[in-house]
């Protein structure tokens, strides 16, 4: 058996980094819309609290929106932080490299929303028990996408690992 050549077998390229940080985005989003929960700390995997009703009522009744906006979300069952869709339509993949990927949102007005729903702040109101955390320091993803992440990762580099000793292509991808 040759030794392979280990360089080879953890080399990563930027497409590989720049799909996987595209799905990421995608499933990051798709956790926070669809499922509405938390991804960090001690909230991981929790739903985000519940509306106030008032809001819940102006939502659905697509009156939550300020003049001139248009409202795409009346979903009120489960908070989502969609209710016109730019804020979440601004997080995206923002760069890629052979050493990783980088997402998030670079539009000041959308950033700021997202850290008010990061510390509780909904306007000129703040409840730090309505806080609905997206990602932070310690947890930028949440654990199901963290494990996606590696397995994405470990299957590069069991393709590699296959390349460098020229054997036939056999993983199953998931």
């Amino acid at each position: 058996m040759r030794v392979p050549d280990f360089k080879k077998i953890i080399k990563f390229d930027k497409p590989f980094f720049t799909e996987l940080g595209q799905k990421t985005v995608i499933q990051h989003r798709t956790h926070v819309q669809v499922e509405g929960r938390s991804s960090v700390g001690k909230t991981i995997g929790k739903k985000f609290p519940p509306y106030t009703a008032a809001y819940k009522r102006r939502k659905a009744q697509g009156k939550a929106v300020k003049p001139g906006e248009t409202q795409r979300s009346r979903n009120v069952t489960t908070p989502n932080l969609t209710l016109t869709g730019r804020m979440m339509d601004s997080f995206k993949l923002l760069s890629s490299s052979k050493t990783g990927f980088i997402y998030g949102t670079t539009d000041p007005r959308e950033a700021a929303k997202m850290h008010g729903h990061q510390i509780g702040k909904f306007g000129k109101n703040t409840n730090i028990k309505k806080k609905r955390i997206v990602a932070n320091q310690e947890d930028p993803l949440p654990i199901d996408l963290q494990k996606k992440v590696v397995k994405g990762i470990a299957f590069k580099i069991v393709d590699n690992i296959e390349k460098t000793l020229n054997l036939p292509a056999q993983v199953v991808r998931i």
